[in-house]
């Protein structure tokens, strides 16, 4: 499930945020990173520099001049918005959005992000088949790239490879904090 599904950031204006965001995907299994016209020349050294230990997640991805063809391998796919949308997309919450990808765990995903400063533009939406939000606080609705990647990327990885979190140790006692 976690190699048939895949991130695209569309405009995306930082070249750091796309390092960060290959090292979210690394951080959890997924591999595919794909950009659609990004702000600055591909490949940057910034991004480069940012993505730490995947450089090899850097290296396969590919640019895209619009989202129409960044999605053409995906049977399904999501995007992520802080705002409410009039259009005609089945609005999900986190919960149904992360239902519906293990529903879907066996077709091509992918999951769309828009650029920092204004997220992604109804015309980038049209191309998706439902539209999602991280929930967060209403004083600050807005969330970094790559911190709305890695949310994602551990939801899906948490449901999917569920058996991580189950090593738990029971914790008896509270362990004296004092140095000694």
């Amino acid at each position: 499930m976690i190699n048939r599904t895949g991130f695209i950031l569309v405009k995306p204006q930082l070249p750091e945020n796309i390092g960060f965001s290959a090292r979210c995907l690394k951080n959890f299994g997924f591999s595919s990173l794909d950009l659609v016209s990004p702000k600055e020349h591909w490949p940057s050294k910034k991004a480069i520099a940012t993505s730490v230990g995947a450089k090899n997640i850097l290296k396969r991805t590919k640019v895209f001049s619009s989202v129409e063809k960044a999605i053409n391998k995906y049977d399904i796919v999501y995007a992520s918005s802080a705002r409410k949308r009039d259009i005609n997309k089945k609005h999900l919450s986190f919960n149904e959005f992360i239902k519906s990808v293990k529903r879907n765990k066996n077709k091509k995903i992918g999951i769309m992000f828009g650029p920092e400063a204004s997220g992604l533009s109804n015309e980038d939406i049209v191309y998706c088949n439902y539209i999602f939000k991280i929930p967060v606080s209403k004083k600050l609705e807005s969330i970094n790239l790559s911190h709305s990647l890695i949310i994602v990327c551990y939801e899906i990885f948490k449901n999917i490879k569920s058996s991580y979190f189950n090593k738990d140790k029971k914790l008896n006692d509270v362990i004296n904090k004092k140095k000694t």
